[in-house]
């Protein structure tokens, strides 16, 4: 795997998630960009780092991460969408993109991560 397609964002707005899903990613041996709780702070880390993959959490307290998901298109960068409220929330421009329901399971997320790298 080449540094770019090893490191993945991970922007989660729940600190006990996301530190859960950065300490199995770095067990797996991913580099983890951030986590980061919202969108400024993933659209800071992004303007640093272009990342291989992206996990986003679709609720991020008051906002989403569709404008996050906006910018990955963009710059070509696959990710997959994490919920807990089913994926009726995803906008039809996303509706192509992977999905997971939380609670997540790992290996469902690293099989995903496999298949775009």
């Amino acid at each position: 795997m080449s540094e770019c397609a090893q490191s993945v964002l991970v922007v989660e707005d729940e600190v006990l998630i996301a530190l859960d899903i950065q300490m199995q990613l770095e067990e797996e041996g991913w580099r983890v960009i951030g986590p980061a709780g919202s969108v400024a702070q993933a659209q800071s880390l992004l303007k640093l780092a272009r990342p291989g993959f992206a996990v986003l959490d679709i609720n991020l307290g008051r906002q989403t991460s569709f404008e996050i998901a906006d910018d990955l298109v963009g710059k070509n960068v696959p990710f997959v969408f994490l919920s807990g409220s089913g994926d009726d929330a995803v906008p039809e421009r996303f509706r192509k993109q992977k999905f997971l329901s939380k609670p997540i399971v790992f290996d469902d997320l690293l099989g995903i991560l496999r298949d775009h790298v």
